[in-house]
């Protein structure tokens, strides 16, 4: 069992974390897959678990460290996303690169010939790394982090890449070694492969984390299936899909995201009307995230729904009470000037303008900074009693530079 909590990376002081408090387990006998766009903090949160970068949070495999574990080769088998596509040097051959990490971790020999049977590359086991195809490297990264019969995998983006065959046949690899109580967690791009694959989702994005749900509610309140169409006749077939009640979209510049209606119905649609398709296809999106609104920050006299920490922009002609569309534009300010609003508390939330835009800004805490500075401000009507100010520090004494050392005369030889 893999318990992750709190894990947090920050690269620069200014910049937003990497990876902000991620919290998750991933049980054994199931596939966890962690989902997220690229950029989300999926490898950071890969290289934070095994303890390749610093940070802050734990993760536990088995109620142990990554470090602390007696032989982590043997316990956590681990594939990490390179630089180089090669799984190993590409001078050297597939059963010799096996059998040299098999001595490394200390297992038998024989387990490398195993392994290169179950990850079916014996017929290229003699050929060099350097010829192998993307998707033959990741069975043999595969298959190098399975030498130590592990019981956990940590996969990151495994099928980035792949074939659709090889990909096909990775998916019942990890089946099947979660069905033999293996805990997998994966990371992957693809809502559809997550979907497909995982027992369980966890959603990142941007570092944060959006969902931990199971698959089945993942597909229902995530998925969202559609039909691409693409064709030379789009615009056209856009009218006849409005008229049957379907919402379409564009897509790219010569294509249809069409939900509401199947793709058997768009065909016979095109068929009938005589619209040209090129392509027709089903496929399934991710719906986008949802945060929790602000809470408002008081009741406003004035009406306005705007929320606390929200910010509103507004023109000059949609104010109530400012001008009409028929009057000239108004000129330029050099400086924004602040118009209060009508509210029933003196912290709420006020409008500044500035040409012809206005902001609604909320100017919580303003108002007790504003006391805080008058209590601690003199106040001028009261005698002056307070001492002569003190004269100010002298400036540090600056190091004077060392003196050149004098120049001895150069000594003759005695035969000169």
């Amino acid at each position: 069992m893999i318990q992750i909590t709190g894990l947090t990376k920050t690269y620069r002081r200014g910049r937003p974390p990497a990876v902000l408090d991620l919290t998750f387990d991933a049980r054994p006998g199931m596939i966890t897959a962690l989902l997220g766009d690229e950029g989300a903090g999926k490898s950071t949160a890969f290289r934070l678990m095994v303890e390749l970068e610093r940070g802050h949070g734990i993760t536990l495999f088995g109620g142990r460290t990554y470090r602390r574990l007696r032989r982590p080769e043997r316990e956590v088998g681990v594939v990490l996303p390179s630089t180089r596509p090669e799984a190993g040097h590409p001078g050297q051959r597939a059963r010799a690169h096996l059998r040299m990490l098999a001595g490394a971790v200390g297992v038998p020999v024989r387990r490398a010939d195993e392994l290169l049977e179950q990850i079916r590359l014996t017929p290229v086991a003699d050929h060099r790394i350097g010829t192998f195809s993307p998707g033959m490297h990741r069975r043999l990264a595969l298959a190098a982090a399975l030498l130590g019969d592990p019981g956990t995998l940590l996969l990151d983006a495994p099928t980035e890449g792949l074939s659709p065959r090889s990909e096909e046949w990775l998916h019942g690899f990890l089946r099947s070694f979660a069905l033999t109580g293996g805990t997998v967690l994966i990371s992957t791009r693809s809502p559809e492969e997550a979907a497909a694959l995982a027992d369980r989702v966890v959603t990142l994005d941007t570092g944060r984390l959006a969902a931990d749900q199971p698959v089945v509610e993942f597909r229902r309140t995530r998925l969202h299936p559609e039909v691409l169409v693409r064709g030379p006749q789009m615009a056209r077939l856009a009218d006849l899909l409005v008229a049957q009640g379907a919402h379409v979209r564009r897509e790219g510049g010569a294509g249809l995201a069409v939900s509401g209606v199947g793709r058997t119905e768009i065909g016979e649609l095109a068929y009938r009307n005589g619209v040209l398709l090129h392509e027709l296809a089903d496929r399934v999106v991710q719906r986008p995230l949802s945060y929790p609104a602000a809470l408002p920050s008081g009741p406003d006299p004035s009406g306005s729904s705007t929320r606390s920490g929200e910010v509103a922009i507004r023109t000059d002609r949609q104010y109530a009470g400012e001008q009409s569309p028929t009057d000239p534009a108004p000129t330029r300010s050099p400086r924004p000037a602040v118009v209060g609003r009508p509210s029933a508390h003196p912290d709420s939330e006020r409008v500044e303008r500035t040409g012809r835009t206005e902001r609604t800004v909320d100017h919580r805490g303003l108002q007790a900074g504003r006391w805080a500075a008058a209590a601690l401000a003199p106040d001028p009507s009261a005698p002056n009693t307070a001492e002569a100010p003190a004269p100010p520090l002298r400036p540090p004494r600056q190091p004077r530079p060392c003196p050149r050392p004098p120049r001895w005369p150069r000594r003759r030889h005695p035969s000169t």
